[in-house]
């Protein structure tokens, strides 16, 4: 490691001070500094090691039991290989016209002496909350850890503290799963406007969540997961193949659904779209608005907590049971400060600023 280091620039080495948040070393000398991070960095990479998904896990094992160096191939790199560089666990090295990563040997024994048994269960635990996180942000857009960590909890086998789970996403979220961590929320890495977002939410504070069941969020929360076998996502990848865009399908897809979740009316994604095609006739208009229009109405959107309008609109028009059936289903609410039953002029308890009576007290 020492001499890894002693190849860094003092700008670099500061850098990667800057990344793993050790402070106090800006006054010191290189040698100095060098000598410091090999004493310090070992310790903050075992933090780090207890965050690891399969991905990583697996790339490290390779290269320290089997080939030492790996090669970078000039086309571009894995999520894996992009974290341990970045994180500072690997480092580059050019070897005759060829680019390496390279683990330097305090790490390798720090990754053996912690590799068994419970360590591989508790790679596995961070790759399933890394998942199961992205199917639910796919369908929600953005949670703050403790709505993140509850839903997590209703659906993993055994709970998972919840400041464990924050430690984990914000070690890899980022490199393999998208996920992006913004002013205190996990967001899906499409999300491109989340004051938008918070604002929408707030207005349906009553609305609940989509309820998702483990199969539907570790479903989505595969990278390539579009939907598969929605007649909307087939329209699409029609539309694609007649205009000879197959190989630019999963870049489109991922487009219309960003442009899905932002204030953009149907209309105007439309038009949004059209920047990427080149000579679209009317015909490819018209075409391209009836696929979107069917798309928009169909996917979940994140202002509706995972509901697609076309579901909403299904609750909204679904006939009211008999009035002895909803007497028959009401529960009894109580105000936990009187003791006493909810008043329907009370302020509903779910948030939505109508009375009881007029909002969960009508159900």
């Amino acid at each position: 490691m020492e001499s890894i280091l002693t190849r860094q620039t003092k700008a670099e080495l500061m850098q990667l001070c800057r990344k793993l948040q050790i402070k106090g070393v800006s006054g010191l000398r290189k040698s100095r500094l060098v000598a410091y991070l090999r004493q310090r960095l070992p310790a903050v990479i075992a933090g780090k090691m207890l965050c690891w998904d399969q991905s990583i896990y697996s790339l490290v094992q390779e290269i320290t039991t089997l080939t030492q160096i790996h090669r970078l191939e000039a086309e571009g790199s894995s999520p894996a290989e992009d974290y341990l560089l970045e994180e500072y666990v690997g480092f580059p090295e050019t070897y005759g016209d060829h680019l390496y990563l390279i683990i330097p040997l305090e790490i390798q024994e720090l990754f053996f002496a912690l590799d068994g048994p419970a360590y591989r269960r508790k790679v596995r635990e961070n790759t399933e909350i890394a998942r199961l996180t992205r199917g639910l942000l796919h369908y929600y857009g953005c949670l703050p850890l403790h709505e993140l960590g509850k839903m997590l909890n209703r659906l993993l086998p055994e709970p998972v503290d919840v400041a464990s789970i924050g430690e984990v996403l914000r070690e890899i979220g980022f490199y393999s799963w998208n996920i992006v961590f913004e002013r205190g929320y996990f967001c899906d890495g499409r999300l491109t406007d989340l004051d938008y977002l918070l604002a929408a939410l707030r207005e349906r504070r009553a609305l609940e969540y989509r309820p998702l069941s483990y199969a539907e969020a570790w479903q989505a929360g595969e990278a390539s997961f579009y939907h598969r076998n929605m007649r909307q996502i087939r329209e699409v990848a029609s539309f694609l193949h007649k205009h000879q865009l197959e190989e630019e399908a999963p870049y489109f897809l991922d487009l219309l659904f960003s442009l899905v979740q932002t204030d953009l009316s149907p209309p105007e994604i439309v038009y949004a779209l059209l920047e990427h095609m080149e000579r679209a006739t009317d015909e490819d208009i018209t075409e391209l608005a009836l696929v979107v229009f069917d798309f928009y109405h169909c996917v979940p959107h994140w202002v509706l907590k995972g509901h697609s309008p076309e579901e909403i609109m299904e609750r909204a028009t679904r006939p009211d049971p008999p009035r002895e059936d909803r007497l028959k289903r009401k529960a009894i609410v109580y105000d936990f400060a009187t003791r006493k039953r909810l008043s329907p002029d009370a302020p509903c308890p779910c948030g939505s600023q109508l009375d009881y009576g007029h909002c969960c007290g009508s159900a």
